[in-house]
């Protein structure tokens, strides 16, 4: 995937990287590894889920991801919660940001690279989509007062789309004044050619923070939120 972004200038020989450009690689390195290990621990998955008739071998599951048959999903979008860069790794993620403070936000993309005739894929999608034009938006809602904002990366597929790759938006984090602001963040994936019935939107994110818990809700570790809105405050310091 070949993103369009603004990204800092390179820093002169010698000189340190600006803040902001050592987060957003600090970031992108986080994002690099964790595409690795979704992508080997797909494989077997997806050779698997191809192999089957719709519906065979198990209930059908349904995907926000168009088109879906059955269990083959030929096309798909999840995010992550936002992710400030404070630190050595692990890092220190937070979905309380104060006004100014750097953050981030990742788009991981998928598009099936196997086969299943049964699917109606004798083509992967992988290849059908090679050349087109592909648009990831993050869609910013402020819950306080019902602004909106739109975050666009897009570009143009080689040959071949990648099965996995991500992309990395930099969140707006403005002083919101003397009360704290709520956002809930939604991702897109669409390609934009004419006649491609490919779109998805994520129903999944990865939250990479702890949940402690309250009273009688138990604590939770990092990992998937299904079906929950992906939310963060930002606060004036």
């Amino acid at each position: 995937m070949t993103a369009v972004t603004d990204t800092p200038a390179a820093p002169e020989a010698g000189a340190a990287p600006e803040p902001q450009e050592a987060a957003m690689n600090a970031v992108k390195e986080w994002a690099q590894g964790y595409l690795a290990s979704i992508s080997e621990k797909s494989t077997s998955r997806l050779a698997q889920i191809a192999g089957r008739a719709n519906g065979s071998g198990g209930g059908i599951e349904s995907r926000i991801g168009e088109p879906t048959v059955g269990q083959y999903v030929a096309f798909d979008v999840a995010a992550t919660s936002p992710i400030q860069v404070s630190g050595l790794p692990p890092y220190q993620p937070g979905k309380v940001i104060a006004a100014g403070e750097l953050a981030f936000l990742v788009a991981f993309t998928f598009v099936n690279p196997v086969a299943s005739i049964p699917s109606g894929f004798a083509v992967p999608p992988t290849v059908q989509l090679g050349g087109r034009g592909w648009r990831v938006s993050l869609d910013l809602v402020d819950l306080t007062d019902l602004t909106h904002t739109t975050l666009v990366q897009a570009g143009t597929y080689g040959p071949q789309a990648p099965a996995f790759d991500f992309v990395v938006f930099t969140l707006p984090t403005p002083d919101p004044g003397p009360d704290a602001a709520v956002y809930e963040a939604n991702v897109t994936l669409d390609i934009v050619d004419p006649g491609q019935p490919y779109a998805a939107f994520a129903t999944n994110f990865i939250d990479v923070d702890s949940d402690p818990g309250f009273l009688f809700v138990p604590p939770a570790p990092p990992g998937w939120r299904h079906d929950l809105p992906n939310r963060y405050l930002v606060y004036s310091k």
